[in-house]
This record gives structure tokens, C-alpha cells and sequence, in this order.
């Protein structure tokens, strides 16, 4: 007898808790990944741009760190509702349909931030608003930054696919 059989309660729980562990996962581990990727990116540009300007790099080291830390903190706020939905997408297929490779964690993490930059092309927050949305004036522009956040979203879609192994790769007894 299958264990979906003997107490279907508890196999349903249990993907439910897969589904959950695998959202947390993109939640926490996506933002953090994006946070980073940007922070090493706009360093290395910065420092070789200010560099270029002859500026004195120790002089401006503090403001730098501020504005870096800054920046990071920013990336993450704007990056969590993408993961989670990125999590989301990724979890349902890998536990309920069972497409777990890889190319699937690219894919709904492309499908999330295509998601909110079509998003942000009809919903315009107000002034005071938390919400933190791309502001796109065309579809050109949508594609555009839809492609360049899907090639962003590759390295941690990838860490948080690997970091969830355990829970998309569950092998139930039969």
C-alpha cells in the first residue's frame, strides 16, 4: 500500500511543508544572493570609475561602505516579493508536477520578475508607498528589463535550487 494511500492526511501535509520549506528558502537565500551579486558589481564599476576620475579612493572610503550597505538594503527589499514568488512558482511545479531540474528554478525566476515588471507597467504606487516597482513606460522597455533581471536571477535561482535539493528531490516509499 502507498503512503499516499495509508494516510493521505499526512502525504498531503508533507507537501505542503516541502512547498513552504522551498518558498522560505527563495525568500531568504534570493534576496541575499541579488543583494550581494550587486554590491560586488557596483564595487568593482564604482571603484574603477572613480578611479578613472583620478578621485582619492581612501578619502571617500566611508561614504562608499555607506552608500554600499545602503544599496544592499534596497536590493533586498526589492527583491523579496520576486523570490517568494519565484519560490512559489518553483516549489508547485517541483513537488506537484515534479519538473525539479534546474532550468525550471531559471524559468520561474524569470517568469517572477518578468511578472512584477509587467507589474509595474499598469500599477503606479504612490509617493508614501512601501511598494517598491519598476516604472515602465513601454513593452520594449518591459522586454528589455525583463531579460536583463532573468539573466541577473540565474545565480541565485541556482544557489536556491541547490539549497532546496532536499526538499524537491523527497523520494516517497511507494
Amino acid at each position: 500500500m502507498s503512503a499516499a494511500r495509508a494516510n493521505p492526511v499526512a502525504f498531503v501535509f508533507r507537501r505542503l511543508w516541502r512547498v513552504a520549506g522551498i518558498v522560505v528558502i527563495f525568500s531568504v537565500v534570493g534576496p541575499l544572493t541579488v543583494a550581494a551579486l550587486v554590491s560586488v558589481m557596483v564595487t568593482t564599476l564604482g571603484a574603477a570609475v572613480l578611479q578613472m576620475f583620478l578621485l582619492d579612493l581612501e578619502a571617500l572610503r566611508t561614504l562608499v561602505s555607506i552608500a554600499i550597505v545602503l544599496l544592499a538594503i534596497a536590493t533586498i527589499l526589492a527583491s523579496f516579493l520576486p523570490a517568494v514568488a519565484a519560490g512559489l512558482i518553483f516549489a508547485l511545479a517541483a513537488v506537484y508536477a515534479d519538473l525539479n531540474m534546474i532550468w525550471m528554478a531559471w524559468l520561474a525566476a524569470a517568469v517572477a520578475g518578468a511578472g512584477f515588471v509587467g507589474f509595474g507597467m499598469f500599477v503606479v504606487p504612490s509617493e508614501t508607498s512601501a511598494v517598491i516597482l519598476p516604472s515602465v513606460r513601454s513593452a520594449p522597455e518591459a522586454l528589455k528589463l525583463s531579460a536583463m533581471l532573468a539573466i541577473v536571477a540565474v545565480i541565485p535561482a541556482s544557489l536556491c535550487w541547490w539549497l532546496a535539493k532536499p526538499l524537491h528531490r523527497v523520494i516517497l516509499p511507494a
